[in-house]
């Protein structure tokens, strides 16, 4: 007969036994796992397997979150079923890679990428353009062989004996290379959503420079002919390098000492500019009868003719002399006899003071045209005060003015140069007076 001692003794060993069996079920055997509980079945659609097999490890981020359930071929390549930790699954939109742990590793699946949205739900399938399998170890050595096989074995050996002698001491300096390296990893990896966006915009600046490719290559092709035309000009540009020190210190020589005069220069500039503006008239005028001048000086004086001098003398009856308005003789300032030739200040206001519609010294100072600012328009006086005030007055009476814009007593002035330059007549000389004949013999009473 069982003792109480000894069934108790028999319910606690059963109760062990049960927990002993379900941990082992549990965390061992991983029944739930194998069952499917808690876990999603995702299947890759892969051009070739690339070594993957059953029971192989699925990860991401390095992490192991399933394992391969069953490798699978199909008419369009392999389907590989992943059975993965449903609290673990990455985003929907991951790729699935089969990579290698090592050269001649076993193989994996891993999942990366992703947008970190929805996640993988059960019985996702991964289409073929979000999959990729690993380049065959037995290619990669195969091109390695043939790689080597094609390089000479004395070129080989010089390569690596050089190699050896650039590598050798600088491992302090390959050490600062790797670890700046991994900063500059670091710096993108904490920089990736600009670096990402800068990616996806560089299509923009893309586009137009290859939309204006042509003037580029234009460009670059200018660039060239300069850069030879720099080239062939270096003898130049040297010598030029050389002596621009010394310009330049002359040319701030040449500053230092006008910085002091220019200012005044400038202000006296603008006032000339201003006096110019206002007689613009007579300035123009000057300019005008300037070539008159020196056309007639060219007829009187041909060049390259050295005795021969063209010049008419002819004989005119002048109306008498203008003395109104000058000092009287005997009176300093005054007329004097001829051998009198010491010098005598002229008083000033001298000029002739007779109206001006008298035909006598017409061309004399009080017809001169006034171009003063706030003149009349017309108006011809010998002196500023006149032209700005009431206008000329004579010391003679009679009609002293002159109607504004008339002629100056309606007498021409020549264009010939021979005729023009000298004063005003009452007709312009024929041809044969104004030769040697004409000016000797009697000349017939014209009409």
């Amino acid at each position: 007969m069982v003792t109480r001692f000894v069934r108790i003794q028999l319910i606690v060993f059963i109760a062990l036994t049960v927990v002993a069996a379900l941990m082992i079920s549990l965390v061992y055997v991983r029944v739930p796992s194998l069952l499917g509980v808690g876990h999603v079945t995702v299947t890759g659609q892969f051009p070739a397997a690339g070594g993957i097999y059953p029971n192989a490890n699925v990860t991401s981020r390095g992490v192991t979150i399933g394992k391969v359930t069953d490798v699978e071929l199909v008419p369009d390549g392999v389907d590989v079923t992943m059975s993965i930790e449903e609290d673990r699954a990455p985003a929907a939109d991951s790729r699935a890679e089969i990579r290698s742990v090592s050269a001649i590793g076993e193989q994996y699946v891993d999942l990366v990428g992703g947008s970190g949205g929805e996640i993988l739900a059960d019985g996702t399938t991964i289409p073929p353009d979000r999959t990729s399998v690993p380049v065959p170890i037995a290619d990669v050595l195969n091109s390695t062989d043939q790689l080597l096989a094609s390089v000479p074995q004395d070129k080989l050996e010089l390569f690596v004996d050089q190699a050896e002698a650039a590598f050798r001491d600088i491992g302090p300096d390959l050490g600062g290379l790797v670890d700046n390296t991994r900063a500059l990893v670091q710096t993108a990896d904490e920089n990736y959503d600009p670096t990402v966006g800068l990616l996806n915009d560089f299509p923009r600046f893309a586009d137009p420079q290859l939309a204006t490719s042509d003037a580029i290559r234009s460009w670059t092709s200018d660039l060239g002919v300069f850069t030879d035309q720099l080239r062939t000009s270096d003898a130049d540009l040297r010598s030029i390098l050389t002596t621009v020190p010394k310009a330049a210190t002359k040319a701030e020589n040449l500053i230092s000492s006008l910085s002091r005069s220019v200012p005044d220069f400038l202000d006296t500039t603008g006032i000339v500019a201003k006096l110019a503006e206002d007689y613009h008239m007579p300035i123009e005028q000057v300019l005008v009868v300037y070539p008159m001048i020196i056309a007639t000086e060219r007829q009187v004086a041909p060049p390259g003719q050295e005795n021969d001098i063209r010049l008419n003398l002819g004989v005119n009856v002048n109306p008498p002399s203008c003395t109104y308005g000058w000092v009287p003789p005997g009176q300093p300032g005054g007329g004097r006899d001829a051998y009198h030739t010491e010098d005598m200040d002229l008083p000033p206001d001298s000029f002739c003071k007779i109206p001006q519609d008298d035909p006598n010294v017409a061309r004399g100072a009080r017809n001169l045209p006034c171009f003063e600012p706030g003149s009349p328009p017309g108006r011809r006086a010998a002196k500023i005060e006149e032209c700005a005030g009431d206008g000329f007055e004579p010391t003679v009476l009679g009609n002293s003015r002159l109607d504004l814009d008339s002629p100056l007593n309606n007498q021409p002035i020549f264009a010939e140069p021979l005729a023009g330059v000298g004063g005003s007549a009452d007709r312009q000389p024929t041809t044969e007076e104004q030769t040697w004949d004409g000016l000797l013999l009697p000349t017939p009473a014209g009409p």
